[in-house]
This record gives C-alpha cells, structure tokens and sequence, in this order.
C-alpha cells in the first residue's frame, strides 16, 4: 500500500488507509479509486470524504438498517477519522 502513496502519512493514517484499502475493498477496488487519486494529489480532505461513498454491499444500501450491512457504514466512519487524523493541524 504504501508504495503507492505519494504523500508523508502519519501512523493513524496508515493504519485507517490500510484498513480500508487492502482490506475491506481490496487492491483492485482501491488503487483506481477516486479516494488514492485525491489522496496522491495532495487532497486530504476529499480523500477522506471518498472513503464514505463505499458503504454499499451487492448492491444494497448499507445505511439502511434493514438491509442488514450497517457495520460497513460505522468501519467507513471509523477509517475516514484514522484516515483523516491531524488534517486540519
């Protein structure tokens, strides 16, 4: 992962990045991605927004509790504030 990360990361943000890219969507999913475009262009903010936007699962939306995923959307949140840790400093 780090390989393909243009931009100095501190340890929270390794360890929210690595949570979900590698991990949860996969190399495949991640490195193409609109959150590696915006976090390789400097664009921590929105890179961190992106992480958000996966929260669906075959196709269901994992905000809907009935649609029985909702983990998906609380590990999202979860990256998104290792990923995002220190930003605004």
């Amino acid at each position: 992962m780090e390989r393909n990360i243009k931009v100095p990361l501190t340890e929270p943000q390794k360890a929210g990045i690595a949570s979900f890219c590698p991990y949860n969507i996969g190399p495949g999913k991640c490195f193409p991605s609109t959150f590696y475009k915006r976090l390789n262009a400097g664009d921590r903010k929105g890179a961190c927004e992106a992480i958000r936007w996966w929260i669906k699962d075959v196709g269901r939306d994992c905000r809907i509790r009935s649609n029985n995923c909702y983990g998906q959307v609380i590990r999202r949140d979860q990256e998104s504030a290792l990923a995002c840790w220190g930003i605004d400093q």
